[in-house]
């Protein structure tokens, strides 16, 4: 009976079913606040539902993106967003008006874009078929920076922030992971992940833990 009680008090993962968000259009990606307390939502028709999760109802409504939405990025924060989508453009929202105050585009469609974690004048934007950049505003002025590669002639198709912004890690389509000092841009470490006992496993997504001590690939 005691093993059953721990058992129980142990999970940390929803048992049921807590509700259905429902934006008009088919959901892609969402994102919480730093706090929980609003979700971002980006539709496949361009749209980006912003929830307020205590309600359940929609608190801001942006419009401005035309093809589906691929990524969201809060700031630290909590009152701007980043959004990315696959018409090419990487835009910076205003939570509490829901203007858009940036506009960038790119030479082909924006698979992911993420704040800094400590600095939200600094981001990443990884383009298809293309190498991440980091994005960094001085003043009124956007510079943009690729990241270095390995050499092999392969394309760096996913890069993520650690939890403190300290490090990028980066991962390619040949299993390739970089970690790079977010600051110099020097390449730390790089080691190749494998599926089986020779084949290369393809990065497609980057996380880390909360702790930051461990890192998580798709």
């Amino acid at each position: 009976m005691n093993l059953e009680l721990l058992q129980t008090v142990d999970q940390s993962y929803p048992e049921h079913n807590d509700g259905i968000l429902d934006s008009g259009s088919e959901a892609l990606t969402c994102a919480f606040n730093r706090r929980g307390t609003l979700l971002a939502v980006g539709c496949n028709d361009g749209r980006i539902a912003i929830w307020d999760f205590m309600t359940r109802s929609i608190a801001r409504m942006c419009n401005s993106h035309i093809h589906p939405i691929t990524s969201l990025s809060w700031s630290r924060s909590g009152r701007k967003l980043l959004s990315s989508s696959t018409d090419w453009n990487v835009m910076l929202w205003d939570v509490a008006t829901g203007d858009m105050d940036l506009r960038l585009r790119f030479p082909s469609p924006i698979l992911h874009t993420q704040f800094h974690p400590r600095d939200k004048s600094v981001f990443l934007v990884c383009p298809m078929k293309n190498v991440p950049l980091v994005v960094r505003r001085t003043g009124e002025e956007y510079t943009h920076t690729p990241l270095p590669t390995d050499g092999e002639s392969e394309i760096n198709i996913v890069a993520s922030f650690d939890r403190r912004g300290e490090r990028i890690v980066t991962g390619s389509s040949k299993g390739k992971i970089l970690i790079i000092d977010s600051c110099t841009l020097d390449v730390l470490k790089s080691f190749k992940v494998y599926s089986g006992a020779s084949t290369a496993t393809a990065i497609k997504s980057i996380e880390f833990a909360r702790r930051g001590r461990c890192l998580y690939y798709i």
